[in-house]
């Protein structure tokens, strides 16, 4: 019943925002979403359905379309002899209100990104700068940051370390422009609400109904418009699996991702469109300080992690609850490309992770844990799952904590928590294991958006607390090399320390399934955020 009247109340809301644009004819679609965006403000929006907003909103220095960079703000750039220094010229374009956007925007923007005084939840992404990372740590002045406008309309950009994907890296969503006057005058209240945020890209926000919808719609000053099909795109938060699935068949839903194939192939036989995108991995994250000092004891000892790993079994984990996932047997994604061909083929991997449970070298590596730690099996205490609060998530750690018990006798309790409390969980490491996904990234597990990164214990604020200074050096050696085969040698080497140290239980890789009406004409996807819904249309009668 409860079904029915959600697709009630979205059919009068549907009919509702029609009546505003009666006589015109209104290309519009609307999308479902899983859950609704935390925050609408580049330096703070962290999960999916935050990133993916501020993206249609907004727009930096260059844009990511079909995992290529094209201009975005840039009309077009300079490059020093060494790969370091990025002059861009600026288009003269607008926000969203019809006021200039200038380098200084830029310039301001990072700045307030990376501000340590108010400690935003992206600001590592603003590392890549020069002086950066050394201005919070209170090293160098604002003025030495590598992002300065030399004038109105041109911005120079030093990157803090040469590589091979520094352009890609501003293609983030973090990185896209606020406006001063606004930011300042709001503070943290900044990209909370509808009438909080401001933007310079192919949409503006219209309406915001918090757990409920999100109205986006063409935005007439953006300097691309023409580019833009789409006249409105509406949200719909809390809407997935069979209650997506009744929506899109009753015709009130038009586009929606699911990661268990039951649900997309359904409507795929009812003539609905699909495509499908390798996007991030699941994890069962372990964090070694742990919720308490008696948990991270354990957690922070490697042969009980590697004890973890393999009592899981990952293939009956994505024959199960996870369908529509290949099980995590290494690292690297296999669609991930290497020197000449795929990497997974050029880099033969003996040891990987274990795609079956082995409760024989689980009881060992447990044992042997006990054996460092000068303690027995009656002193192990019970550990808290965290994930967010959906039947999947809680399915999932219900598999893993079921596996845990029976090949270790390991007691789990599960803590699902709606997104907001599940990352202030996570940011103050108030969890044992954390359910949730990490980037394949865009060129490789190495890039800026990939996995490896985020147990960089070099780099001040990172989330996970895994800690090894010749991963951290591999780290250095293959995000700032020029040559692609020792980038890749790099990867393997570093892929090598991770299926043995186990900073993380990798559990599977994700195949989204994006499915639509027939008629919606996709014209650009990336790796950053899957569907890119500015550059859609529908296709003529």
């Amino acid at each position: 019943m409860k079904r029915y009247l959600a697709i009630l109340l979205a059919v009068t809301l549907l009919l509702t925002l029609t009546a505003g644009f009666a006589g015109a004819q209104v290309k519009e679609i609307t999308w479902a979403r899983s859950y609704d965006s935390t925050s609408l403000d580049p330096a703070e929006a962290s999960d999916d359905n935050s990133i993916n907003i501020v993206a249609y909103m907004g727009e930096g220095l260059v844009r990511l379309v079909d995992n290529e960079v094209v201009p975005g703000v840039a009309e077009n750039w300079d490059v020093s002899g060494d790969g370091m220094t990025y002059t861009f010229h600026l288009r003269r374009s607008t926000w969203s209100d019809g006021t200039p956007l200038t380098a200084y925007d830029f310039e301001y923007s990072v700045l307030r990104l990376i501000d340590p005084d108010a400690g935003h939840a992206q600001a590592l992404t603003g590392y890549i700068f020069k002086n950066a990372q050394a201005y919070v740590e209170g090293t160098a002045e604002a003025a030495d940051i590598g992002c300065k406008a030399l004038d109105e309309y041109t911005l120079e950009v030093q990157f803090e370390n040469t590589g091979l994907e520094n352009l890609y890296s501003l293609t983030k969503s973090m990185l896209i422009p606020v406006k001063r006057e606004l930011a300042e005058e709001l503070g943290a209240a900044y990209g909370s609400d509808t009438d909080k945020v401001l933007g310079n890209g192919p949409f503006v926000l219209v309406e915001w109904a918090h757990e409920d919808r999100i109205v986006l719609e063409k935005n007439p000053a953006y300097w691309n418009a023409g580019a833009i099909a789409m006249d409105r795109l509406t949200g719909l938060a809390n809407v997935a699996n069979d209650i997506a699935v009744e929506m899109m068949q009753t015709g009130v839903v038009d586009l929606c991702s699911f990661s268990d194939p039951m649900y997309s192939e359904q409507l795929v036989g009812e003539g609905f469109s699909e495509i499908t995108m390798n996007n991030p991995y699941q994890f069962l994250h372990i964090n070694e300080l742990g919720a308490t000092e008696e948990t991270g004891k354990f957690l922070s000892n490697t042969n009980f992690r590697r004890a973890l790993s393999s009592a899981l079994d990952r293939t009956a984990l994505t024959l199960s609850v996870l369908q529509g996932r290949e099980p995590a047997y290494r690292l690297v994604d296999p669609s991930k490309t290497g020197v000449n061909g795929k990497f997974v083929d050029e880099y033969p991997l003996d040891d990987g992770i274990n795609v079956t449970a082995d409760a024989q070298k689980a009881q060992t590596y447990l044992n042997l844990a006990l054996e460092e730690l000068g303690l027995t099996a009656d002193d192990i205490p019970v550990f808290t799952m965290l994930c967010y609060e959906s039947p999947t998530s809680q399915l999932a750690l219900q598999a893993c904590q079921d596996m845990f018990l029976t090949a270790l006798g390991i007691q789990c309790v599960i803590d699902p928590q709606p997104v907001q409390q599940m990352m202030g969980k996570v940011f103050s490491f108030d969890y044992d294991f954390w359910y949730g996904g990490l980037g394949t990234g865009q060129m490789d597990e190495l890039s800026d958006d990939g996995i490896l990164g985020y147990f960089d214990s070099s780099v001040e604020g990172q989330i996970f607390s895994y800690a090894n200074p010749t991963y951290n050096e591999l780290i250095a050696t293959g995000k700032t090399t020029l040559d692609l085969q020792v980038r890749k040698d790099t990867l393997f080497e570093l892929e090598k320390i991770f299926c043995d140290e186990v900073p993380t239980l990798l559990l599977g890789w994700t195949t989204l399934r994006y499915v639509y009406r027939s008629d919606i004409v996709l014209h650009g996807t990336n790796s950053a955020y899957g569907v890119d819904l500015a550059f859609i249309d529908l296709a003529a009668e």
